[in-house]
This record gives C-alpha cells, structure tokens and sequence, in this order.
C-alpha cells in the first residue's frame, strides 16, 4: 500500500539510499540522552551554538577521536551539508537559524565521510538530523521572542510579557532530556520517521 508522500522510517532510507548501512544493527543508530545532553551543552559555550563546531562530533559520541571529528566537519562544511560559523573578524554576516542541510544527504554521503565506519555514518546522519530539529525549535522561540518584544513596545503593563521572555530564554537552554516532548534521534532503538527521500 504505498501512500503518496508518506515519510520513510530511517530503515527504509538505509535500505534504498545507501544500501551498505542497512546491514548494521538498526537498533543502535540514535544519540543517547546523555550525548544529546552533552551536545547541546556544548553548543551553548559556543559564540554561534546553532553552528557546530569541529569539536560536537566528538561531543555527541559519533567518534572517540578529536582529529577524527575534524574531519567529519571538514567533509560536511566541503559537501554543504553543514554551515561554517561566521569568524569573530566578520561580524557583517547575518547569523543563519538553519545550519544544518539534511537534503543534501545523497547517496555519496558513504563516501564523503569515509573517514568513520558504516555505524558511526548512520549516527552521524542522525545527529544531522536531531541538530536540524533543534534549530527548528529555536527558530520558533526566535519569532515567540519577536513577538513578545514587539508587544512590549505597545503595552502598558509589562509584567507577564517579561515572564514570558524569560519562559523563552529558559526553552532556548533546556537539555532534551529535560523536555516533556519527545525528540527525535535520540532514544535509542526507536525507528527514525524522516521526510520522503528524493535522492
């Protein structure tokens, strides 16, 4: 029964995208809570936290070795897959709130990151994409921000308005594992749902 423009599970991405990943263990493909965590405290230290950096794979456990995660941003910053962050010289470029590109997963993303094993790539893939939801979630804050900044202009009374830009600051920093929504790519063992693949 194949319903137009459903989303693939991340096995039937494997499986058709890149056939050599589908031969790992399908239940150990996701950040752990702890490495989620651990990435996203890092981000936070950083000037630019929505760029990762060449540090947050080593962070997120997708390797054990610094050098090794060096090259991994090198490749995905090569195949623009991620954005590199603006350097403290140039303060004329405008700041992105995506800067991460899962569309340009193709079928040589095997090859473009043949630096790591078959395992740590489909990791790898789901660290993309968990980091691509985190910076949906703060575009959203970004623009409850700009709306609640906007009001405090025209309001009177602005008590509940300076709550609520506090509410969204505390959201900007609270870990995954602190949230009450699920997030996706980070529980271990369960099936990734990501957009329909046209690779």
């Amino acid at each position: 029964m194949a319903a137009r423009g459903r989303k693939f599970s991340w096995m039937r991405l494997v499986t058709n995208a890149f056939p050599t990943f589908a031969r790992d263990d399908p239940n150990d493909v996701d950040l752990s809570p702890t490495e989620a965590d651990n990435l996203l405290k890092h981000q936070l230290k950083l000037k630019h936290p929505r760029y990762l950096s060449e540090h947050s794979f080593l962070v997120a456990g997708i390797t054990s070795s610094d050098v090794i995660s060096k090259k991994i941003y090198k490749a995905l910053i090569k195949h623009q897959l991620i954005l590199s962050a603006p350097s403290s010289e140039d303060s004329s470029l405008e700041l992105q709130q995506m800067t991460v590109n899962t569309s340009a997963i193709t079928k040589s993303f095997a090859n473009q990151v043949a630096v790591i094993s078959i395992h740590a790539q489909r990791k790898l893939v789901g660290m993309l994409f968990f980091w691509e939801e985190e910076c949906t979630r703060w575009k959203l804050l970004d623009q409850e921000e700009k709306e609640i900044l906007e009001a405090l202009e025209t309001c009177e009374s602005h008590g509940d308005l300076e709550l609520a830009l506090e509410a969204v600051e505390m959201k900007r920093k609270m870990l995954p594992s602190e949230r009450g929504e699920g997030t996706a790519n980070v529980v271990s063992g369960r099936g990734h749902e990501l957009p329909s693949y046209d690779g």
